[in-house]
């Protein structure tokens, strides 16, 4: 399947603009992405009418620097330190983000509300030359599930969705504009119209949008809609009914059969092996073939952290590094298999066909290969051939041992070698540079069962919930909780954490925990204006009224 790029930048610029403004003319745009009606009979039609809305959740979920910004170092869970004074500074984008300190302007914030916006325009194209070309009924469905799945992430994040409609291209109609409550229902009811007609993930895979897909997000908003309808409360409720939703839509998809939790190796998950994963419920393809490639494992590695044999080039980037303050969070459970699993010893030698990165969280001395002095192809190897395990150093950044610490701060602490290392997601050898050719799952079952744990302990149901958190840290080798260690929901988020961080929803948990206001190293803001981003100044400026700015912007 292959996602080209075929729009350019002034057409990228011109779906954006239509989400708001569909009076524009989009003669150009529509022939441009039109398929006619032969090629509507296709096998191939879904992956190229949808491949242009797919492709915006590249840059979204792949790049360091949008997502993960927005939703993993504005959390309890990264930080970007300002290393040894010289990199990674950027403009101050990641300090704003973890202090909580960002405005209108700020460059991470109007990326990210562009790429998701064009996703919307995008999407809405998909529709209108689905319907111009007599394209079956699941196609357009899963183009308005595509639309659906970006406005969660407006909605998530920005407090609003648009209702852009295939019919009002090349009219004078403009968006419907949804917040709060309003934009939960708008949301609920679009799923609920398209789900019938959606395709099952047994006829396309799990990285084509699909009725289980749905199902989850259902089960999504109603587990935020608490949030999302009363977004600067002191207390959340979360009214029984939501809950029982909830339930509900994690129980069709637990007892449906179709999905099973990965048991053998939770770091599967977030490497090679991930391809038709049977615990996705959706994943973004990331394949060689699709031209995919992210930089959650380049973020976090070091420069001298090598990624291949055969390109000695693909190392990290000493960017990102978890908060000593997420390293404490698993402080007495670092035997969860979560927490770090070792594929090469520290030390020896190994055959060239089992080098690859140890993974999880990375703390101390690092231990991997080494180009031998001088040259910029051949490793260090023993007598007989194989791969010499040797102690890291940092020779690209002052010379010293890659010994990670626990401290770790913006511009204390701020070495090149401060900071524990998320290596949850693993560096892909068979492409060069330091991008990974890896899916990134949106939704899985491991989810699904934290969901239906959380709605049953918010009923009161303790039991049930430790029910579903033990059967999910079985799968995951982990140890079986007693009653008396799940019983609060501090340490329900702490099994969140343990489960899903450096998914990109991170942020999303502090919220609906309450949690988004307490303080960890180098951010101490409690503004609760904070739990939303504010919407970009120029579409402020350029909406007439279309669009309001979030409170305290």
């Amino acid at each position: 399947m292959k996602f080209s790029k075929i729009f350019g930048k002034a057409l990228s610029v011109l779906v954006a603009f239509i989400l708001l403004y569909s009076c524009a003319d989009l003669t150009t745009s529509v022939k441009d992405t039109a398929l006619g009606e032969d090629e509507m009979n296709d096998p191939q039609a879904g992956e190229k009418t949808l491949a242009p809305a797919y492709s915006m959740m590249e840059e979204i979920m792949g790049n360091h620097n949008e997502l993960n910004n927005l939703q993993g170092v504005s959390s309890i869970e990264q930080i970007v330190p300002y290393r040894g004074g010289t990199d990674w500074f950027d403009g101050g984008r990641f300090f704003e983000m973890h202090q909580h300190n960002w405005t209108p302007q700020h460059v991470t914030i109007i990326n990210v509300w562009e790429n998701i916006t064009q996703g919307i325009g995008r999407a809405t194209l998909s529709q209108k030359t689905i319907r111009d070309n007599n394209g079956s009924d699941a196609l357009w469905a899963e183009a308005r599930m595509l639309k659906a799945v970006y406005n969660f992430w407006l909605l998530d994040m920005w407090n609003v969705a648009f209702d852009n409609r295939p019919e009002n291209i090349g009219t004078d109609n403009v968006s419907t504009v949804y917040t709060d409550g309003d934009a939960v229902q708008y949301l609920l009811s679009e799923i609920e119209e398209m789900e019938s007609q959606l395709p099952t993930i047994d006829q396309v895979g799990e990285t084509r949008l699909n009725r289980s897909a749905a199902i989850g997000l259902k089960a999504r908003l109603m587990l935020n809609k608490a949030i999302y309808e009363d977004r600067y409360a002191n207390t959340h409720t979360f009214p029984a009914a939501d809950m029982q939703a909830v339930i509900d839509y994690t129980t069709q998809i637990i007892n449906s059969g179709t999905f099973e939790l990965e048991r053998e190796n939770y770091f599967y998950m977030f490497g090679l092996e991930n391809e038709d994963h049977p615990e996705f419920l959706f994943a973004f393809n990331q394949e060689p073939e699709t031209g995919g490639r992210h930089n959650m494992a380049y973020f976090h590695a070091s420069r001298d952290r090598r990624g291949s044999i055969q390109y000695p080039s693909k190392t990290g980037s000493d960017g990102g590094a978890i908060t000593q303050d997420f390293y404490d969070l698993w402080e007495g459970w670092r035997d969860d298999p979560r927490f770090f699993h070792r594929f090469i010893p520290d030390g020896g030698s190994i055959p060239d066909s089992e080098y690859r990165w140890n993974r999880g969280i990375q703390v101390g001395q690092q231990y991997g290969i080494i180009l031998e002095e001088g040259s910029g192809s051949e490793w260090q190897r023993d007598e007989n051939g194989d791969l010499l395990i040797l102690p890291l150093v940092n020779n690209a950044r002052g010379g010293n041992l890659l010994n990670y610490t626990r401290e770790v701060g913006l511009t204390d602490d701020n070495n090149h070698e401060a900071g524990a290392r998320n290596l949850k997601w693993d560096v892909d050898p068979r492409v060069p540079g330091g991008q990974s050719a890896v899916n990134l799952p949106w939704l899985r079952l491991g989810e699904i069962y934290l969901m239906r744990a959380e709605a049953n302990a918010r009923l009161g149901n303790w039991g049930l919930a430790l029910n579903d958190v033990n059967e999910l840290r079985e799968a995951r080798g982990a140890r079986q909780l007693m009653a008396s260690e799940l019983d609060s929901f501090d340490e329900l988020f702490r099994e969140y954490m343990f489960e899903m961080y450096a998914e990109h929803w991170t942020r999303t948990i502090q919220v609906r925990f309450d949690m988004w206001e307490d303080s960890w190293r180098d951010k101490t803001n409690t503004d609760v204006n904070k739990r939303v981003f504010p919407v970009p100044q120029e579409v402020i400026d350029s909406s007439q009224g279309l669009v309001t700015q979030n409170p305290g912007y």
